[in-house]
């Protein structure tokens, strides 16, 4: 379960790059959106796995939860930058 947002969020910064290549700047907001769909519905199977239990396992819920947005916040502030590089590598090797 923690192995995939592993996988998911070590990707994430390639998207921006590829849409840049592809030219496709209305598709930017796609992937952090299906990475945000993915940690909201983990940490409700989180949640629902913890059950009546005790306030630790609901804190430990609550800190993967913000750990996994705030590093998806991360990758969201650098999406633009990291388009404009994928559009100059664009420029460069597709010339007009």
């Amino acid at each position: 379960m923690f192995h995939l947002t592993r996988r998911i969020m070590a990707g994430l910064p390639m998207a921006p790059v590829l849409l840049g290549l592809g030219d496709q700047p209305g598709l930017l907001a796609v992937p952090p959106a299906l990475t945000a769909l993915v940690v909201l519905l983990r940490d409700r199977q989180i949640r629902r796995r913890v059950g009546l239990a005790a306030w630790p396992s609901d804190g430990f819920a609550r800190h993967v939860l913000v750990d996994d947005l705030a590093k998806l916040l991360g990758h969201s502030l650098l999406a633009l930058p990291l388009f404009l590089i994928g559009h100059a590598l664009r420029a460069t090797l597709l010339p007009v």
